[in-house]
């Protein structure tokens, strides 16, 4: 095992989104993809759903989890956005807006700023992000 393997803090975040925020969906997709996990969280959170859990294992796949009582509409948000799910869909419906949508072409969010960081990750991940912007 290498030191990079170990991962306390994301786990830990899951955990803490189960317990406060109830059952979890974990959603996957390819490393390799025209998207970074902060850029889907960014896009997420314009739609005021946030996201626990990330996992990076692995060079080709990254997960994340969200509250099940958001998955659908976070589902319909990364199929029209384009993100490459490697997970099964929970509304097949969605496998339709990667083919009549443009990539990245998203509906009007309900608020301009969307959900601010929540837990320690999401802090450090929007500080991470004005300093390496």
């Amino acid at each position: 095992m290498r030191i990079t393997d170990f991962d306390i803090i994301n786990p830990l975040d899951g955990l803490w989104g189960r317990t406060f925020h109830g059952p979890m969906h974990r959603f996957s997709f390819r490393a390799d993809c025209d998207f970074t996990g902060y850029e889907i969280e960014k896009m997420l959170r314009r739609y005021g759903i946030r996201i626990w859990g990330r996992e990076m294992d692995g060079s080709e796949e990254r997960a994340f989890l969200v509250k099940r009582s958001q998955a659908v509409w976070a589902e319909y948000l990364l199929c029209r956005a384009g993100v490459p799910l490697t997970c099964a869909l929970i509304d097949p419906r969605n496998a339709e807006y990667r083919k009549h949508h443009p990539p990245r072409s998203m509906p009007t969010p309900w608020t301009k700023h969307g959900v601010g960081p929540a837990s320690l990750v999401d802090h450090v991940l929007d500080l991470l992000d004005k300093v390496f912007p």
